[in-house]
């Protein structure tokens, strides 16, 4: 009889074990998911093959209800060779997990836009994107080249006939 209730015994012990495994891992794997959907999202937006020819470029990052923008001359700050990075970072709250988001570069000088397409993912990491300005497909924008003095013209018009 003794036996057996040592037999019993560490079969108890044994599933008291692989419980408190199962709930330890279900537990951690919980807290950590909840972690990273806490967390900020951060993207990285390089820009590869930057050439003197290369003017002021308006990059944003947007998503429904969200718009954030910078602006830069690439030959100002690129950091290594032809190439330069630009960080946004965004809240949990602005773009949710699994949520797309939009990175456009507005290419000032070649009257060009690029975009690409991310997804905020469950990765600890920041989310990459990479615009490469001489193999990617730069979109014409039509506008009208208008000189400056036209545009002071056109000011001082509208003034005059506001004072009338």
């Amino acid at each position: 009889m003794k036996l057996k209730n040592k037999g019993t015994i560490k079969i108890g012990k044994m599933f008291i074990f692989v419980l408190i495994g199962i709930f330890s891992y279900c537990t951690i794997s919980t807290i950590s998911f909840a972690q990273t959907q806490g967390e900020d999202l951060n993207v990285i937006i390089t820009f590869f093959d930057i050439t003197e020819n290369t003017g002021d470029v308006i990059t944003f990052i947007n998503s429904d209800g969200l718009t954030k923008a910078k602006i830069f001359t690439p030959l100002k700050s690129m950091k290594m060779g032809n190439t330069t990075e630009l960080q946004f970072n965004l809240t949990a709250n602005q773009v949710s997990m699994g949520e797309k988001f939009r990175v456009c570069a507005l290419l000032i000088k070649d009257n060009g836009i690029i975009c690409k397409v991310g997804e905020n993912s469950i990765a600890e990491r920041p989310e990459i994107i990479d615009f490469r300005l001489a193999t990617d497909e730069i979109v014409k924008i039509d506008v009208p080249t208008i000189p400056v003095q036209e545009l002071d013209n056109n000011e001082e018009d509208e003034d005059d006939e506001d004072t009338t």
